[in-house]
């Protein structure tokens, strides 16, 4: 449970859907925590007033992917994916809410999967294949652009989920996607490694 105060007890946690966020916020009131909505509904006023919010008393923010809008909230360290996306480039928008410029204290991460759900899958590729959430801002895009598949990564992971004859079809082609995954970081790593040799310059995306 999240205590009020500081940065160290603020705790965002982001829905994919409004249905689930409210499921959360019936939770949480059952549990006598205080708690902060934000999504897309919201008019500009009423947004601004969950923030100032959160920021000011309530301990977690109960947010869809609205707070992707460009909201920085580098005041807290906690985040909870409480349903993940498919897209890894959504991951990180979400992380960027609270770890970028301005952020003066570790992140914590904290991503929930159900057992054998096709999320359980993404994060095995995501975190602990590719460790993507090493990665700085902006990376996962480049890397993305360095796999020979042009679609995007959820149209492929669909595909992959809907055509599956078997759990271990299923298995194999995430982890053949995966492979991939790995094979784009490691392409874009040697291409940032030549432009830096070349120039003489770090160009990473920070």
């Amino acid at each position: 449970q999240a205590a009020s105060g500081g940065q160290q007890g603020k705790v965002v946690i982001f829905t994919q859907f409004r249905a689930t966020q409210e499921m959360l916020a019936a939770q949480m009131r059952t549990w006598g925590i205080d708690f902060a909505l934000y999504h897309g509904g919201l008019t500009s006023q009423q947004k601004d007033q969950a923030i100032r919010a959160f920021a000011e008393q309530t301990p977690v923010l109960l947010s869809t992917e609205a707070a992707g809008e460009g909201r920085n909230l580098q005041f807290c360290r906690v985040l909870v994916n409480f349903d993940l996306p498919w897209n890894p480039q959504r991951i990180e928008q979400r992380v960027g809410r609270i770890h970028r410029i301005g952020q003066t204290l570790p992140v914590d991460i904290f991503n929930l999967a159900a057992q054998g759900t096709i999320e359980e899958y993404v994060l095995d590729i995501l975190d602990r294949k590719l460790n993507m959430f090493e990665l700085v801002i902006g990376e996962m895009e480049m890397i993305l652009g360095q796999m020979s598949d042009e679609r995007d990564f959820e149209e492929i992971v669909l595909e992959i989920w809907s055509q599956a004859q078997s759990d271990a079809e299923l298995a194999a082609q995430m982890g053949a996607l995966g492979d991939a995954l790995v094979e784009a970081r490691t392409a874009y790593q040697q291409m940032k490694e030549y432009d830096e040799a070349l120039f003489g310059e770090d160009f990473s995306t920070e």
